[in-house]
Parts: structure tokens; C-alpha cells; sequence
């Protein structure tokens, strides 16, 4: 078996799909956790000044999230079975990156104003509109009675996981699934996954 040295901020942020995906699959790694203010004189030793990077066996060295959480998706098997599978995947984990990006740029905003502007267009306008999509799409797959692309995790439902955990904002968006029941019953159901449900209650409590 390969040695996974997973390298990122010590946070979710764009790196808990991986942490997420590793879990899952039972598969140990190392995680190097970087404190934000160690971030400065590291950076410019990194491939493009950014994280996470992904090493495998010590001397690969994978960079930008998308492309190491395919990676690690189809590495696996929570990238679905045959193409048309891959490509609704990919579908879902697009959805729900332009929830992410909206969201995280309001939570980063410093000035307060615009931050509860921000949140608020994102929980009545940007994630209603994705989400009613998502929901319908679910509903086309057993009735939504499974995950969003065949009878198991993969990596749609792993992300979908990671940024509610950002969506349902406590005492702002607590409520954000209520009228997606579909969407509300898989996220119940995929972090009830024994592995995923032991990551979570385990993992270090971070703000962001």
C-alpha cells in the first residue's frame, strides 16, 4: 500500500474532502497540520505557493485540491463506475464548489457589513438555487433514496458532507436543508457512515 503525507492548513477548509476520502476508505496517512502563522515562511518552499499538496511514497507530489480529491477519488473507488458516473460527479462536486467559493468569500470578508450581506445572499439566493437542482438530481437516482450517483459514497456525497458543514451556519442557516428533504435525509445518511461518523467526532475542532 502506498504512504499518504497529506499537507495542509490546520483546518477543513479545502482539505477535509481528502481527510474525508482517507477516512472512508480506512486508509492511514500522515496529517501535516500548518498553523496559519508558520504559513508565511513556508509558502515559498511549496510548488505554487499554495496547499494542500498531496505526497505519496515521498516523492510525489500533488497539487490543487480538485485535481488530488479526483485523484483520490478514483484512486478509491468513490468516483462511480463507468463515465456517464464520473461526469454526474463531477456534476454535483461543481454545484457544490460555487456554493463553497460564495460562502467562504463571505465568511473571509473583514469588514462586517458586507460579511452580513454576503451570508445573507448565500443563504437566500446562491445555495437555494444550487440546492433546489441537487435536489431534483438526487431524486433521480432511487427516488433519492441512495446517494447522489448509485448505492454508495463517492466523492459527490463526500464534498456535499464537507461545505454543509460551512452551509448550515449555526444561528444563521441551521435550517438550510429544511425544504431539500431529500438532500437533509442524505446527509444524515452518508455521515452516519461508521468510518466518516468516527472521523468527525475525532478530527481536531477547528474554526474554519
Amino acid at each position: 500500500m502506498p504512504s499518504y503525507k497529506l499537507t495542509y492548513f490546520n483546518g477543513r477548509g479545502r482539505g477535509e474532502p481528502i481527510r474525508l476520502m482517507f477516512a472512508a476508505k480506512g486508509v492511514p496517512y500522515e496529517d501535516n497540520r500548518i498553523e496559519f502563522k508558520d504559513w508565511p515562511q513556508m509558502k515559498a518552499s511549496t510548488p505554487l505557493g499554495s496547499l494542500p499538496i498531496l505526497e505519496i511514497n515521498g516523492k510525489q507530489k500533488l497539487v490543487e485540491s480538485k485535481a488530488i480529491n479526483r485523484y483520490m477519488a478514483r484512486e478509491f473507488g468513490f468516483y462511480g463506475k463507468n463515465n456517464m458516473e464520473s461526469t454526474r460527479i463531477d456534476i454535483v462536486t461543481e454545484i457544490i464548489a460555487d456554493i463553497w467559493s460564495k460562502l467562504t468569500d463571505a465568511i473571509f470578508e473583514k469588514d462586517e457589513a458586507k460579511k452580513a450581506k454576503q451570508l445573507k445572499k448565500v443563504f437566500t439566493e446562491t445555495g437555494p438555487k444550487k440546492l433546489e437542482f441537487l435536489e431534483k438530481f438526487l431524486g433521480e437516482n432511487d427516488g433519492g433514496k441512495s446517494y447522489f450517483v448509485g448505492t454508495s459514497i463517492t466523492l459527490a456525497d463526500i464534498d456535499f458532507i464537507h461545505v454543509m458543514s460551512y452551509y448550515l451556519f449555526p444561528g444563521q442557516n441551521d435550517n438550510g436543508l429544511d425544504k431539500y428533504p431529500k438532500l437533509k435525509a442524505l446527509l444524515q445518511r452518508a455521515s452516519a457512515n461508521e468510518k466518516i461518523a468516527a472521523w468527525i467526532a475525532e478530527r481536531p475542532v477547528t474554526q474554519f
